[in-house]
């Protein structure tokens, strides 16, 4: 695709620019060949190494060069190619996490960078960049629920689609327990229970930082080949979630008091919504430190810290969420704009 993020401009609004894709035969090669390559980057999860479970890291990232690089329309044939071909090897089941959990995400968060180009127009043309991540909160959230409420009604309970993971825990949380490394009062009864309520919202939340991630990386490695032709957006400026997220994230979070799949459903829908409202939060940080002389070093201090601790992504959650009532960068930018003009 011959478009990247247009730059945000006051009002965020831009002209709408449709997806053009081109059909020849070298760039369906290409496609496949992308869903491949993921495909393949995927598949040493069932290898079970430490080393392929980083490599997996980067399974999105294929797809998101084709879908930037080529068009959406390309984007959409590796992520269906890539799901096909692990759902024949190793297994549907590990196909339908693939799709659910990367393919679709993927794709999604690049046609919503494209403007959701729909016919001769892009339905998206303002907020590009927030509109790629809540896509991705969208698509992760409903994949884990969906992928768990499925094997759970295959197998009887929710407990089940999990054992397999809470297996690759045991040993390391066994060997922690001998060693009072967790206290003398936590049981491996605690720590199922405990895995089984976050680990659904854990694989949300850590999905949507990595697919941003490779968004950002896919972004930019299109843009140093000069197939993304647009500028690059102005995140700080441009990234602001509708006031509706807002709602959504604090009537889940009320819902993960619940019992059961109700309540591992709800606090899988907060956490990634809780994540992009961090990022406006870190946005409108970047935006109110922009021409400061120190901006530089408390930047770095900050995600030294988020690094270090991550506990203080919980404040910036809080910053997104009301700038996202009280609309805080534009604010600011009506006052300097009274503060440079001819008196």
């Amino acid at each position: 695709m011959d478009r990247a993020v247009p730059r945000a401009k006051k009002t965020g609004t831009q002209p709408a620019v449709p997806d053009r894709s081109v059909f020849s035969w070298t760039n369906i090669g290409i496609s496949i060949g992308g869903g491949l390559a993921g495909a393949t980057v995927f598949a040493v999860l069932s290898k079970g190494m430490t080393a392929g479970f980083f490599l997996a890291h980067l399974a999105p990232l294929p797809i998101m060069i084709i879908a930037l690089g080529l068009g959406v329309g390309h984007g959409a044939t590796a992520a269906i190619v890539g799901t096909a071909l692990l759902s024949i090897w190793p297994s549907p089941l590990f196909g339908m996490a693939y799709g659910l959990l990367v393919a679709l995400p993927a794709w999604l968060s690049c046609y919503a960078v494209a403007g959701a180009p729909w016919g001769r127009r892009d339905l998206l043309t303002r907020h590009l960049s927030s509109w790629a991540v809540l896509a991705l909160c969208v698509a992760l959230s409903a994949g884990v629920v969906l992928f768990l409420g499925i094997t759970a009604l295959s197998h009887g309970t929710i407990e089940e689609p999990l054992s397999y993971v809470q297996g690759l825990f045991y040993f390391k949380l066994d060997a922690m327990l001998k060693e009072h490394q967790l206290g003398e009062d936590v049981t491996v009864a605690d720590l199922t229970r405990f895995t089984q309520l976050y680990l659904p919202a854990t694989f949300a939340g850590y999905g949507l930082l990595l697919h941003a991630l490779n968004l950002w990386i896919a972004g930019r490695l299109t843009q140093i080949s000069g197939m993304l032709k647009l500028p690059w957006p102005d995140i700080a400026a441009d990234f602001a979630l509708p006031r509706l997220v807002g709602v959504v994230f604090a009537v889940a979070a009320g819902l993960t008091a619940l019992a059961g799949f109700p309540g591992v459903a709800a606090l899988a829908t907060a956490v990634p919504l809780g994540l992009a409202l961090a990022f406006q939060g870190l946005a409108v940080t970047h935006f109110w430190l922009r021409g400061s002389k120190s901006s530089i070093l408390v930047l770095s201090i900050l995600y030294f810290f988020l690094g270090v601790l991550g506990l203080p992504m919980i404040l910036f959650a809080l910053l997104g969420l009301l700038d996202a009532l009280l609309d805080f960068r534009n604010r600011k930018s009506a006052a300097d704009a009274e503060q440079t003009s001819p008196q």
